[in-house]
């Protein structure tokens, strides 16, 4: 009786500890109007108006959850990635932030000033700064044609593309 006693209550602290973590987590990174911790997934579901702050830039959508254990997230529901002057828009999004990767799929948008891609998919790494589209990619630049392929890589810092 003892050990299923403190078993119970170690349970209760642990999850009373992982929700005040989460709390704090809500306040500087993540924002969202509904929120809760899925016990048997171990994620953290999200949704309405969410908006995940990111160093000069942020990632929003509607519906989303979170691993904090492997900083993962997936997202689904329409999600926008904005840094700097760069946008990716896409139907859903996984993102590592511990490795700093993002992959968008689902009508995969990337816009800049004189620039926008198109494809099916965008694998993104925010420390290489490389984009790769995947998919039907078709690249728009004012006063070219626009040119199709199956893949195409860009670099996102120095704007060239990577051939």
């Amino acid at each position: 009786m003892n050990k299923l006693r403190i078993t119970i209550i170690a349970s209760l602290i642990l999850l009373s500890f992982v929700t005040t973590s989460f709390a704090a987590v809500n306040n500087k990174y993540f924002k969202a109007d509904k929120q809760y911790f899925d016990i048997e997934t171990g994620h953290y579901v999200i949704s309405g108006n969410i908006v995940i702050n990111l160093e000069n830039g942020y990632i929003s959508g509607e519906k989303a959850q979170v691993k904090l254990s492997t900083l993962e997230f997936w997202g689904t529901g329409g999600w926008l990635l904005k840094q700097y002057d760069v946008t990716f828009k896409g139907e859903t999004a996984y993102v590592v932030f511990g490795k700093d990767i993002a992959m968008i799929e689902g009508g995969a948008d990337f816009q800049r000033t004189n620039l926008q891609i198109s494809s099916d998919r965008v694998d993104y790494n925010w420390k290489t700064k490389i984009a790769a589209f995947k998919g039907n990619v078709k690249v728009a630049q004012p006063g070219l044609a626009t040119v199709s392929s199956d893949t195409v890589k860009y670099n996102v810092q120095s704007k060239e593309f990577i051939y």
